[in-house]
């Protein structure tokens, strides 16, 4: 997935911006199917559920992966930027969890 990811993002001529203004409005997406799916006040009449979570919660994390692929020069340092920043980022995650547990 990550291979088609780096292809389609280099097929689309947004530009860096443009596309981080995308991500901005999938995560508004996801944060409505969220409020509807979990029955916040005054969003219900969205009549959105748990599957439309999933699949905006895919468009975010699409569109965030397609961010990256922009940044780098070339497709083995898009895959190489994956693993490097999401262990950093699991194990500053796992660190502040050991220290709030």
């Amino acid at each position: 997935m990550r291979h088609r990811i780096f292809e389609l993002t280099q097929l689309d001529a947004k530009t860096l911006q443009e596309r981080s203004l995308k991500l901005c409005e999938e995560a508004g997406e996801l944060a409505q199917a969220v409020l509807c799916a979990t029955g916040a006040p005054g969003s219900a009449y969205k009549n959105l559920n748990v599957d439309d979570v999933r699949e905006e919660a895919a468009d975010a994390a699409i569109v965030a992966l397609s961010v990256l692929a922009q940044t780098c020069d070339n497709e083995a340092m898009f895959q190489e930027q994956i693993d490097k920043l999401f262990a950093q980022k699991c194990d500053k995650w796992q660190s502040v969890l050991k220290r709030s547990g």
